[in-house]
């Protein structure tokens, strides 16, 4: 079933939506929560929590992309299981991945996708994510929004992990010179 149908049927509330949501993008949005979330059961619950999110958040919002859609509220929730289960905990590798976007992250960004300046934010880092060049484009989503790590990302294309931190670096370091240019504040 295509992305439209299974929004409308969302907005008709019907709940054989979410079971195509499942069927059509539970490997994606697991495999996002795997990399936040180590322990199946909270794999499975997060998952769980995914669809509830879509569930409330379709309608209003009608996402272009529904596949982007999902890995936002996989992500978000992933980061706060995180969050939770390391409260006491302050060493991770995931730690580490948030760290590297510490100089490049928007300080007033918000997540609400009626916020102008959210959206304008989002408008900035999707073409900047496009000017890359389709290697580095890869693994800059790879490595921030599918949140994989770089010994993975290694595995997976072949290339050195100093290659790749390499590439990643820089591509920071540009993205932080495109959100100073656009008046974004750091």
């Amino acid at each position: 079933m295509d992305d439209n149908r299974i929004i409308a049927l969302l907005f008709e509330r019907a709940e054989t939506a979410l079971d195509e949501v499942s069927r059509k993008y539970s490997r994606l949005y697991k495999g996002i929560l795997r990399e936040v979330v180590s322990d199946a059961c909270d794999v499975e619950e997060c998952a769980n929590d995914v669809l509830l999110a879509v569930w409330n958040t379709i309608p209003p919002n009608r996402p272009n992309s529904l596949s982007s859609y999902l890995c936002k509220i996989a992500r978000n929730i992933g980061i706060n299981r995180f969050k939770y289960n390391t409260r006491a905990k302050r060493s991770c590798g995931y730690t580490v991945m948030l760290s590297e976007l510490e100089d490049c992250l928007p300080a007033e960004a918000s997540l609400d996708d009626s916020d102008a300046y959210s959206e304008s934010i989002r408008l900035v880092l999707s073409d900047f994510i496009r000017s890359l060049d389709p290697e580095t484009e890869i693994l800059f989503v790879r490595r921030y929004l599918y949140l994989e790590s770089v010994n993975e990302l290694s595995k997976r294309f072949g290339l050195s992990e100093n290659r790749i931190s390499v590439k990643l670096y820089r591509a920071r370091k540009k993205l932080k010179k495109v959100l100073e240019k656009e008046g974004i504040k750091l």
